[in-house]
């Protein structure tokens, strides 16, 4: 481009030429132009070697800090992959602080989709990154500690069973020197239920960190906050730590349609052969939490534990289906109850689509 902007003009017309040297300066400046652009579209085809710092991806320091927060040498050579196309140019900061941690996961998920070669072989990819993913969140959770009810957090979600095995789902309003104020349970029709002052009630929640906790105490009526009227428990000094759950579960408010599975069992040359088959009558219900291993619906028509379900629902980004076997049942006072169901059959794809709601990657 120097070369022709030191061109003497003179080359390209005759002295005295006045049109000669119009078309001249016209030819000198196309040719500036045309060589300007050429180096803008050679610039835009050559594949980004930095991160947005201006650094480039650091093989080796990745690999430092991976090991460092915990990372099996098969999983960082698989995040790798990603990290070197996200152009990752600080893997320290990226895999030690929890929002970039959080940020890179969810662009892989998403680059992964972007640039598989097949369906298969995106979702082969995804189920690596949520075992990865699952793992270090079991890893970070251990020993996470809480010992008294005052520490809870407003927003937080309980659940807490009475002595009649109802089971109520409820979030802490605020927690003071009047006790646990919590949200009141509705009946049906909307009116707050009213539970006998002084009844024990056993609560279970779970943290940030997604470990579970539980604790007993008692009712301490009704009362005012705020203007609100809520439901008061008293403070309890003595919450005890729920064994870790093997996969992270998000709280949920998803319709779902379920059927009745009948399986039956018939011996076959000495084995035991089992089939199924689906009912036609469906059954509505509402998604209240979900996770790897399986999801709690409530609806006004639950099944028994035991029996064998199939569950559609949309949990972002498409319609999915999951076998499943109801482990145990909690009752509700005139709204059915809650089956808690475990996933017996299911696959990747609804598996990741599920994943992808718990850990946030769909919102």
């Amino acid at each position: 481009m120097m070369l022709l902007l030191q061109l003497n003009p003179s080359a390209f017309w005759s002295q005295g030429d006045s049109n000669s040297a119009w078309m001249g300066w016209v030819i000198g400046i196309v040719l500036v132009l045309v060589v300007a652009m050429a180096a803008i579209i050679q610039s835009q085809r050559s594949p980004r070697a930095s991160g947005p710092s201006g650094f480039a991806f650091d093989k080796q320091k990745w690999r430092q800090a991976a090991r460092e927060v915990g990372l099996k040498e098969d999983e960082l050579l698989f995040l790798e992959i990603y990290a070197k196309a996200l152009s990752i140019s600080n893997s320290e900061a990226t895999l030690r602080n929890e929002a970039r941690f959080e940020a890179f996961f969810k662009d892989a998920y998403r680059y992964i989709d972007k640039s598989s070669n097949s369906e298969a072989e995106a979702e082969a990819n995804k189920a690596t990154l949520f075992a990865i993913r699952g793992r270090l969140t079991r890893k970070s959770t251990a020993g996470s500690r809480l010992h008294s009810t005052d520490q809870l957090v407003k927003g937080t979600i309980i659940s807490f069973i009475t002595p009649t095995e109802e089971s109520y789902p409820t979030i802490v309003v605020s927690s003071g020197s009047q006790g646990l104020a919590v949200e009141p349970i509705m009946d049906a029709v909307g009116v707050p239920i009213k539970f006998k002052h002084g009844l024990k009630i056993s609560c279970f929640f779970y943290n940030k960190a997604h470990q579970g906790f539980q604790f007993t105490t008692k009712v301490a009526g009704m009362g005012r906050i705020e203007g609100r009227e809520l439901l008061m428990l008293s403070h309890s000094e003595e919450v005890s730590a729920l064994p870790s759950r093997k996969s992270q579960r998000r709280a949920a408010q998803v319709p779902c349609t379920f059927f009745h599975v009948d399986v039956t069992t018939k011996k076959e040359s000495g084995k035991d052969q089992s089939s199924a088959k689906v009912d036609t009558a469906s059954f509505t219900g509402t998604v209240t939490d979900m996770s790897a291993g399986g999801m709690a619906i409530q609806s006004f028509s639950p099944f028994p534990a035991g029996a064998f379900i199939k569950v559609s629902l949309d949990p972002g980004g498409g319609r999915q289906t999951a076998f499943g076997k109801v482990v145990r049942i909690n009752r509700l006072r005139d709204t059915g109850g809650i089956m808690h169901v475990q996933f017996v059959k299911i696959s990747r794809k609804s598996l990741n689509a599920i994943m992808s709601f718990v850990y946030g990657y769909s919102d």
